[in-house]
């Protein structure tokens, strides 16, 4: 056998894998679709709560954002926005909510003390003094939620195995070819990825677009400070919790993520951080995310047999199935979320190369900056503010 057969061989076992992962795919998000259509009764579990809300800065649709937070069907809870400096441009929006919901318990915290690396974590470490209820929600700024949320996020503590609950988030693009890419990532990557994980086993971290924890548990660990030196605190925020014995619920509400990126070079940064965090924390799993990049290996296939080989039929074939899937994933998911757009299929194979492109890249360094600091990522994830960088190997980001 000579050295492009070899390489073929391998080509096309790749290319079944990826189908593979294709097909648990699209298989997730039908179950997902099934899960949305049956009804959800508000359980009887209602303890006060107090939702986090580290704010930097003004973003695109905040003032809804934050309203929906303002406008649950529960009976006791309380809501702190926090924020580093008086000069944030979030603080007159703020300032609004406030007075137009005079009957809630709404407050905002404005503190510059910095406890780490992490500028979020410090302003939830900042935030908690004033929290008053034993459970404690961290939400981000840029999601949207519907008026149970809080009954579905709170709900599965009742069970006292559940230490952490978090939640799925999609994406609605609220801008043009950027915000549409960036959508497609988050409905189309990382939520199929997550609901694989979770059928596979209980999942160890939580998502920053909703964490839950009980006080307690919290405390246990050290608090927010424990935090404040990693850039995936979300995921250490889990792993801390299920190391202690307890389990994260992943609840069945999804929330709203609005997806608003000013230009391509935007998206790539923003897209590139993540992917670097993601490697930060998960390295081993993080190299098997390449399975995930369907089409460009199927082509790779295809392309490879078509120059170096006499092989047609089957990398023809594999090619076929997994653009049919590729397609099919795209409307389930469409579907499931309930997302309109005609023609947004013919963006499938700028967006799988984008993906791929990004994933190539994030290998090439450790650093990034962000919100003008500059940070380098060790292996366990922790971030080392001021450090000398290469400047090929920083990202910038505004997000």
């Amino acid at each position: 056998m000579g050295s492009y057969e070899i390489i073929f061989d391998l080509l096309v076992l790749l290319s079944f894998c990826a189908i593979g992962y294709l097909l648990f795919a699209n298989f997730s998000i039908i179950e997902l679709r099934k899960s949305r259509k049956r009804p959800h009764i508000p359980s009887g579990f209602t303890p006060p709560a107090t939702v986090l809300k580290p704010i930097c800065g003004l973003e695109h649709g905040m003032d809804e954002n934050l309203r929906s937070f303002c406008e649950q069907d529960y009976p006791e809870y309380q809501i702190i926005f926090g924020l580093h400096g008086e000069d944030d441009t979030a603080i007159p929006v703020i300032e609004k909510i406030i007075q137009d919901y005079p009957q809630l318990d709404l407050e905002m915290v404005i503190d510059t003390r910095l406890h780490g690396s992490n500028h979020k974590v410090s302003n939830l470490i900042n935030m908690f003094p004033t929290a008053k209820h034993d459970l404690l929600l961290v939400a981000d700024s840029d999601m949207r939620v519907g008026k149970n949320y809080l009954h579905d996020i709170v709900a599965p503590f009742a069970n006292a195995a559940n230490g952490a609950v978090t939640c799925l988030y999609s994406g609605r693009s609220e801008g043009g070819l950027a915000s549409r890419l960036n959508a497609m990532f988050i409905n189309e990557w990382f939520l199929p990825s997550v609901l694989i994980s979770n059928a596979l086993k209980d999942i160890s971290y939580c998502l920053g677009a909703t964490m839950g924890v009980r006080r307690e548990i919290l405390t246990d660990f050290g608090g927010f400070e424990a935090l404040s030196d990693y850039l995936a605190d979300d995921y250490m925020l889990g792993q801390m919790v299920t190391e202690r014995g307890y389990k994260i619920h992943l609840s069945h509400t999804i929330v709203e993520n609005l997806s608003y990126e000013s230009n391509c070079k935007s998206l790539f940064l923003h897209e590139l951080r993540w992917a670097r965090t993601l490697r930060a924390v998960e390295p081993l799993g993080y190299l098997g995310t390449f399975l995930t990049d369907t089409l460009v290996i199927s082509s790779l296939t295809a392309l490879f047999a078509l120059i170096f080989t006499q092989h047609t039929f089957l990398p023809a074939s594999i090619l076929g199935i997994t653009i049919t899937a590729r397609i099919l994933l795209h409307l389930q998911v469409k579907s499931a979320l309930g997302l309109n757009g005609r023609g947004s299929w013919l963006l499938i194979p700028v967006r799988d190369l984008l993906s791929f492109v990004i994933r190539i890249v994030s290998f090439t360094g450790h650093s990034v900056e962000w919100r003008n600091h500059t940070f380098s990522v060790d292996d366990e994830g922790l971030m080392h503010e001021d450090v000398e960088t290469d400047p090929n190997e920083l990202i910038k980001e505004d997000n």
